[in-house]
């Protein structure tokens, strides 16, 4: 699970801002304080991996992701074009605690991407082999009394570093299968040293999990378009990000299995059947038809009807429902202002099912302008649905848009009380109450 992002000099965050995150993690605030940044970061990463997996290079702009323009667009305001750009990303999971740290440059004459400049690791992966072929170097760095490793492919004169990933596991081999004339070799480390984890570039041979995920992740904009005449989808199923291959994925995967934490009533443990049950839970019962009008065309009918004449809460919830249902665990589902379309008690309501998601170990981010959804999330944590420890709530405030964002993680106790309201946190309501009293 991912426990920590830091990010400095990107967008508006210029100095190192830190994020430590859990199971559910809620991010609120002003409009133009950064809450979406931080999901954009995650976004980057998995359409860059969709992209090429084994590349040099983030790819800034994406039709299925996020499109966030050129380098200019990105860097903070403050900065030069010549500083760089850090993500640093904290994993975490029962075999392992590992740092990943990038440094991102601008790239003559690409400024749609961010040139990975270097990568490092902590802690130690392993120890630099006896012998090195060409390609694929693992170089130790001093730091203090730690050591971080860069990654870098010195057959090119541009010594291009390259995105990986990391496994719970903590042998002493390392694979590459970046050789194309070469074949796959497994190089001996001193075991003694091969400390934390299992650092691999191209397909490794033993069974492992991925740490990071950053390529399965879920992703529900708040700009969604409801069910429409759909897309395949490309390398890992989602419903895409307006919520376009919805109905696909529901016709496509409607009799597999679900997780069982996530079934409701006695009825089949299927997508389609639990589906129609959420629906239903979150607003009113109804029944779920998809039919083949031919070739790829699918049509969705709530209750016999046309979603645009039950209500356009349906199809503005329906996309959430998918992703969290199909979401397995270690993997991420993003979800931008649940609550579009959606009466209070509905959107108590998703937080319920969302909660319930976090629980089936799948990492939640929602960014939220509303407070049923802070008040669902804190009633969850005194019902004892979720602990306390696995919910972060972090508050951007922006008193003057010159300036960095300031952003404040904010705890909560087993009653569900926050340990402090900011100026500007959810008192709106309060404030107009005191204008009519």
């Amino acid at each position: 699970m991912l426990t920590q992002i830091k990010l400095t000099n990107f967008k508006c965050f210029k100095e190192e801002t830190v994020f430590p995150l859990k199971k559910l993690n809620l991010f609120t605030g002003v409009n133009g304080a950064g809450k979406s940044t931080l999901l954009q970061v995650l976004l980057l990463m998995r359409q860059s991996m969709e992209h090429n997996t084994y590349t040099h290079q983030l790819v800034l702009n994406d039709p299925d992701g996020v499109n966030l323009g050129s380098f200019s667009d990105v860097k903070n305001q403050e900065i030069s074009i010549t500083e760089p750009i850090y993500f640093e990303f904290s994993i975490e999971n029962e075999h392992s605690k590992n740092t990943i740290r990038y440094c991102l440059k601008y790239l003559e004459p690409e400024p749609t991407v961010l040139y990975i400049q270097e990568i490092t690791l902590q802690p130690r992966a392993f120890v630099k082999p006896d012998f090195s072929p060409t390609y694929c170097f693992c170089y130790p760095i001093n730091n203090g009394n730690e050591s971080i490793y860069q990654i870098r492919d010195d057959d090119k004169k541009n010594n291009y570093v390259r995105l990986y990933k990391l496994t719970p596991h903590v042998p002493s081999l390392f694979f590459t299968n970046e050789m194309p004339n070469y074949p796959i070799e497994a190089w001996q480390s001193n075991s003694s040293l091969a400390i934390g984890t299992f650092f691999y570039i191209g397909e490794p041979r033993l069974q492992s999990g991925d740490d990071l995920n950053l390529e399965k992740i879920h992703y529900v904009s708040a700009d969604r378009i409801g069910p429409r005449s759909l897309h395949k989808p490309k390398i890992f199923q989602h419903v895409g990000a307006r919520g376009e291959n919805t109905v696909y994925l529901l016709y496509k995967m409607a009799e597999e299995l679900v997780n069982k934490q996530l079934c409701l009533g006695k009825d089949a443990q299927t997508l389609i059947t639990q589906t129609e049950a959420w629906l239903g839970k979150i607003l009113n019962p109804l029944t779920l038809k998809i039919n083949q009008l031919g070739g790829k065309v699918l049509e969705l009918l709530l209750d016999d009807f046309q979603p645009g004449n039950v209500g356009f809460g349906y199809s503005s919830v329906l996309p959430i429902i998918v992703s969290g249902l199909i979401a397995k665990p270690g993997e991420k589902l993003i979800v931008e202002n649940p609550e579009i379309h959606l009466h209070p008690k509905a959107q108590s309501a998703l937080i319920q099912f969302l909660v319930a998601v976090a629980n089936t170990g799948v990492q939640v981010f929602i960014e939220s302008h509303s407070d049923h959804m802070l008040n669902g999330i804190r009633v969850a944590v005194k019902e004892a649905q979720i602990s306390k420890n696995e919910v972060s709530i972090f508050f951007h405030d922006r008193p003057d848009f010159k300036k960095d964002v300031k952003v404040t993680s904010i705890k909560l106790d087993e009653q569900g009380e926050l340990s402090e309201y900011p100026e500007n946190f959810f008192d709106e309501y309060s404030n107009q109450l005191f204008k009519l009293v």
